[in-house]
């Protein structure tokens, strides 16, 4: 074997090989790949963000009042859709008062709304007018009764001051 003059060392050190985790080429791919990931959890996490300030703006007492004129204004509060008005006056409170107060009354029939309502010691003048609108509508959705225009619009207006009065006020 010849020495070689420049190295000072053998011919076969000559030869030698760049493992692939070296090259160029896989330095671009790995930066290419990091940055397209880091762009992706950004994407993920200004969504998300989004989308918890869009549920943080609106309280529960404007999404209330707002569902219930959506119910005028689909003419659900006539006597011919009696028994779909209380199903959904009856859910809406239900979300409402979960939502303002964190009462767990999602799962619960309306008596238990009632009931969990006095156990936490509500105001009983909201615990009165709920204790109404619910037992009003038990006989509408489950008897098959027809309802009265008047009640419903009793009711309507029952519901709207029951959010009306827990919505807190502000302070100047």
């Amino acid at each position: 074997m010849k020495i070689n003059e420049k190295t000072g060392l053998y011919g076969n050190y000559g030869m030698w090989h760049v493992p692939f985790w070296q090259t160029k080429t896989f330095c671009i791919v790995v930066k290419v790949t990091a940055c397209f990931i880091a762009l992706v959890i950004v994407i993920v996490l200004y969504r998300a963000y989004k989308n918890y300030q869009k549920r943080k703006k609106v309280p529960a007492w404007t999404v209330a009042l707002q569902e219930l004129h959506q119910l005028k204004k689909d003419h659900k509060t006539t006597a011919e859709q009696g028994e779909q008005f209380y199903v959904a006056i009856s859910l809406l409170l239900k979300k409402y008062l979960h939502a303002r107060f964190g009462y767990d009354v999602l799962g619960k029939t309306d008596d238990e709304v009632v009931v969990c309502l006095e156990q936490h010691q509500c105001d009983p003048k909201v615990t009165e007018k709920v204790r109404k609108i619910l037992q009003g509508g038990v006989i509408i959705k489950f008897a098959n009764a027809k309802a009265v225009q008047e009640q419903i619009s009793d009711d309507y207006a029952l519901a709207i001051a029951i959010i009306k009065q827990t919505t807190p006020k502000e302070k100047k």
